[in-house]
């Protein structure tokens, strides 16, 4: 039997995570024979490559691999790539944890799919939700929002990686992740999104780490440019070019400026330096054919940047942040054996000042927070058609491993007008089935925390569901047993700081 998957970990003075990953690891469902384990070392003085040689005595299928200190994790990763017997590799960072069927089910949907790649849920500080907002077999690049997902903690089939010579950068530079990904995905055949069941919880320290000790800002910039020379090379010029371009064009440029840092440097680093060097690269890469797919803020200040007014971006930068949600649970209460929730929410500033818009000549304008001195043309805050596209949805949080999944809702706006000024407030249904609640799967026995999220205009936020009066001290509703066969005990309660949570236990 051959190996089916291989785990590269690249590890660099791991210190106490190197045990736990390890412990994790071998936890897999798979039988030894079927996957291996390959930690390669680079420049650790701290004992590491010594109790990785007395691991892989004891345990076959555990591998230690030594490489040289290049700064990054790139070059072991290659030669982890180059050394993988696996039919698929697994990329792990040693502070991560792989959940123990997570192998075995990601192999399973890749053989089923014939999938060169299969992205599992991945959870933590800044991973996406929206590529898991359901399993897919065959996943579009766009649409499904794979463009978000580009840290490489995913399953490649190895012939992929070798047939297209596909390897890190190896000199650790910005972006070599998600370029190696983006990569990946524009030579894949078959991507496949596997949902219902976290697979990864990742840390993102070793990324976070690793980018606060980059100095290099024009270096910075050629990495970006090498990434759009990227999607040129492996795609035509039209709508999926220009989305892909958009979505890079706001997270790694427009999105950092104005804060306290410039493309996550500290100011120190030189803010109109920056400045200067993303507007060149915007009006070498971002015309208003990407702008089109640009959400409000953005293009407001894509035209700021357009004609050098730095500071006003930064203004509205600084007036919008902490934008946020607030909601309102307006009914809880039982349907059958489906719990039935009704909560609104408003968009609001940091100061509690709700998100407006005003009418003219039959379009719907957003106002921004502060009065720009810098004329802007009207159709950078239009939203008369996205705003209809509005959306409120209710979230369930695992507490033990922070999968959250989506639960049914509909939703629709509420009219809120006054004087031509209107507000974006959002009411929605949600019928929470807790017996197929995790995409058609029971939701597992302990704590679900309950989250409402709103998507409008191109901002996206999240809050928990507050109790509606600080003195209501008794249950959401009843506390009910559910379903035949297999049948749970569904407790809606108050968390400690009065929000809405589930408990899930066995009967």
């Amino acid at each position: 039997m051959g190996v089916k998957v291989s785990v590269i970990v690249s590890v660099h003075n791991p210190g106490s995570f190197l045990d736990t990953c390890v412990e994790e690891l071998l936890r897999q469902s798979f039988s030894p024979g079927e996957y291996e384990l390959m930690f390669v070392d680079h420049g650790s003085n701290d004992g590491t490559m010594r109790r990785l040689e007395e691991l892989s005595r004891r345990y076959p299928h555990l591998r230690a691999l030594e490489a040289t200190r290049t700064g990054g994790p790139g070059q072991p990763r290659n030669l982890g790539i180059e050394r993988a017997n696996g039919e698929y590799v697994y990329f792990l960072d040693p502070d991560d944890r792989l959940t123990p069927p997570a192998l075995e089910r990601m192999y399973a949907m890749a053989v089923r799919n014939d999938a060169d790649i299969v992205v599992g849920k991945l959870v933590g500080p800044g991973a996406p939700s929206e590529p898991f907002l359901e399993s897919r077999d065959q996943a579009d690049l766009v649409s499904d929002h794979l463009v978000d997902c580009l840290t490489p903690h995913m399953l490649f089939r190895t012939a992929l990686l070798v047939e297209n010579e596909l390897r890190f950068a190896e000199e650790g530079v910005w972006l070599e992740d998600e370029r190696f990904v983006l990569e990946g995905y524009l030579h894949a055949k078959v991507i496949s999104v596997l949902a219902d069941d976290v697979c990864c919880q990742w840390s993102g320290r070793t990324s976070r780490d690793r980018f606060a000790r980059r100095t290099d800002r024009r270096a910075d910039y050629r990495s970006l440019r090498q990434m759009l020379d990227l999607v040129e090379t492996h795609t035509r010029r039209g709508e999926v070019r220009d989305r892909i371009y958009a979505r890079w064009y706001q997270t790694k440029m427009l999105a950092r400026l104005g804060g306290r840092t410039v493309l996550g440097r500290p100011i120190r680093f030189g803010r109109y330096a920056q400045y200067r060097e993303v507007r060149k690269l915007a009006a070498e890469r971002f015309g208003p054919a990407v702008e089109e797919w640009l959400p409000v803020s953005m293009r407001v200040r894509a035209h700021l940047l357009r004609v050098g007014e730095y500071a006003e971006i930064t203004r509205l930068e600084r007036a919008e942040r902490g934008l946020t949600l607030v909601p309102t649970l307006e009914r809880i209460d039982w349907d059958e054996e489906e719990l039935l929730i009704r909560v609104s929410g408003r968009l609001a500033y940091a100061d509690g000042r709700p998100v407006t818009f005003h009418r003219v000549d039959g379009l719907l304008l957003w106002e921004p927070p502060v009065e720009l001195r810098t004329d802007v043309p009207e159709e950078a805050y239009d939203v008369t058609t996205v705003l209809t596209r509005s959306r409120l949805n209710l979230y369930l949080q695992n507490r033990d491993d922070s999968g959250d999944y989506r639960v049914s809702t509909s939703s629709h706006l509420v009219p809120d007008t006054t004087d031509d000024t209107e507000q974006v407030t959002l009411r929605g249904t949600a019928r929470l089935d807790p017996r197929r609640a995790k995409l058609g799967r029971p939701l597992d026995q302990g704590l679900w925390d309950c989250f409402v999220r709103v998507d409008s205009c191109g901002w996206t936020t999240q809050r928990r569901i507050p109790r509606p009066s600080l003195y209501q001290t008794e249950p959401p509703c009843p506390s009910q047993v559910i379903g035949s066969a297999a049948q749970m005990l569904v407790e809606p309660y108050w968390t400690k700081l009065g929000n809405l949570g589930v408990r899930i236990t066995a009967v």
